[in-house]
């Protein structure tokens, strides 16, 4: 039955004027309505309202005393109005709770499509994984901004991370090199795993190969000779805005361990420090502090936000406030 007609009998119950028929047909609904697939819907919040709905049908259709059917009638109808009013309203109010997490869902990740490119932008605490058409794998990390072509063409394979944090896993193309663009770099692979930060407000960016073999561009600099630089496995790019040094490393899970969640610092600066709290807690960080000259090591791996800031901030000899999603720190 369609909305029109549930109305219409639903009204003609409540008046008493229903036939034999009728409530059969409701009761059809109402098993309709008890089978339905909603994944918003409480089941057993839902199968209590049915049941005493149902049984209140049940004692109008069938009375056991004939004598006081009038009055069963008038008391059921109310009854039964209310309970499907409140049916009606848990129904609306799940429907709402279901939307507005969908909203948050779509906010976290927003992704744009223009002129044959894909924009995609992550928010704090969100990490994002994308399978590009030649079957390459990009892992975004929180508060990151990415862009791609739709599809590869020319045998050239260009993404450009704006902003932020990805893993690449490059799918094998000799034909086709692929090619990671930050403001600074140009970093090229055949066929490896690679690493790339670059967060404006670290003022650094470091690449970090985790297989095969890469080929980083500096697209800024004016030598000549010093301006490509080619990584092994187990090498790091680093670069700020004094100097760039190659550096080698032999636990991956410091490189990547960001995307299980994990925060692991070696001799990090106290905007590295803050700026990837933020993007694994999604949070915000005000420093009020004076102690600005940061080199912290350490690791995390599922501790809650209170116990990091406990640690680091004792380690750096500060204090720290935290009030629902902001962090003081003086």
């Amino acid at each position: 039955m369609d909305n029109r007609k549930i109305k219409k009998l639903l009204l003609k119950y409540q008046r008493g004027i229903t036939s034999k028929q009728e409530n059969e047909a409701l009761e059809q609904w109402l098993d309709g309505v008890n089978g339905a697939d909603e994944p918003y819907i409480d089941d057993a919040i839902i199968q209590e309202q049915l049941k005493r709905v149902k049984a209140n049908l049940n004692a109008q259709i069938n009375p056991s005393q004939p004598h006081y059917r009038h009055l069963t009638i008038k008391l059921g109808i109310a009854a039964t109005a209310l309970l499907i009013s409140g049916l009606a309203i848990l129904f609306w109010s799940l429907q709402q709770q279901n939307k507005y997490k969908q909203l948050i869902v779509k906010q976290s990740v927003q992704k744009q499509i223009n002129n044959g490119w894909v924009y995609l932008q992550t928010a704090k605490g969100v990490k994002h994984t994308v399978k590009l058409a030649d079957g390459s794998v990009i892992v975004l990390n929180a508060s990151s901004r990415l862009r791609y072509p739709q599809k590869f063409t020319a045998h050239k394979r260009p993404v450009y991370l704006d902003e932020g944090e990805a893993l690449f896993t490059v799918a094998k193309d000799k034909t086709s090199p692929f090619t990671v663009y930050t403001t600074k770099f140009a970093t090229t692979a055949l066929g490896t795993a690679f690493n790339i930060r670059s967060y404006q407000k670290e003022h650094k960016v470091s690449i970090s190969l985790i297989h095969g073999k890469i080929a980083v561009h500096d697209q800024l600099s004016s030598v000549r000779g010093n301006s490509t630089r080619i990584l092994t496995p187990h090498h790091q790019l680093i670069a700020d805005l004094h100097s760039i040094k190659s550096i080698s490393f032999n636990d991956e899970t410091a490189i990547t361990g960001w995307i299980d969640g994990r925060l692991t610092f070696k001799d990090a600066s106290v905007d590295e420090v803050l700026n990837s709290i933020e993007n694994r807690y999604g949070v915000s960080i005000i420093n009020n502090s004076r102690h600005m000259d940061w080199s912290y090591t350490g690791e995390f791996k599922t501790e809650p936000v209170e116990d990091v800031m406990k640690t680091i901030c004792l380690t750096e000899g500060i204090k720290y406030n935290i009030e629902n999603n902001a962090i003081t720190l003086y």
